[in-house]
């Protein structure tokens, strides 16, 4: 008697990223997994004149790291709210995230340098943004579920794993002995 196969992706448009993936899965990282996330805010309506701008450029960033893997870019998404802008992504590592932050051949350094030599002073613009290192090997600091959606965030930037067979695994390592 033969296994079932696995449901295929469920496909409602062109997209491939917009596949669904049936059934329940969850994140696997590698250790050293970066979260990041960045925001830009126009503090007034008239700012909106500068952050429209910025926001451009910050999606033009956002093509030229997946353009560039070597990076360390693993997955990356976007939205707009309003006057605000926030993204969402997930790196190699913090060293990788950094690296990339200073190195003057991609667009974020100049245009770090320009923002804080110009509109960044007036107060118009608001950022901010956070940078994570996850856990994924100690139990109970990473906690993820994927249910009948297209892949997205962490799942998608690293590995994506059975939900059933990837919790009891962490059930098991965080209930044997250092020596078993």
């Amino acid at each position: 008697m033969s296994a079932n196969p696995p449901p295929k992706p469920v496909r409602p448009d062109d997209d491939p990223d917009d596949r669904v993936q049936p059934g329940r899965f969850m994140a696997d990282p590698p250790p050293g997994t970066v979260l990041f996330l960045f925001g830009m805010r126009a503090n007034s309506l008239p700012a909106m004149r500068h952050w429209l701008p910025l926001w451009r450029q910050t999606q033009a960033m956002i093509r030229e790291l997946k353009e560039h893997p070597e990076t360390g870019l693993l997955w990356s998404t976007s939205w707009r709210e309003g006057r605000e802008g926030t993204v969402l992504q997930y790196w190699r590592s913090m060293e990788a995230l950094m690296t990339w932050a200073q190195d003057a051949r991609f667009a974020h350094a100049p245009l770090w340098k320009a923002f804080n030599h110009g509109i960044g002073d007036s107060g118009q613009i608001g950022l901010w943004h956070e940078a994570v290192v996850i856990d994924g090997e100690t139990p109970g600091h990473l906690h993820t579920v994927y249910r009948d959606v297209p892949e997205r965030g962490l799942a998608a930037a690293t590995t994506r794993v059975d939900a059933e067979h990837h919790a009891m695994r962490i059930y098991l390592r965080g209930t044997r002995s250092p020596e078993s």
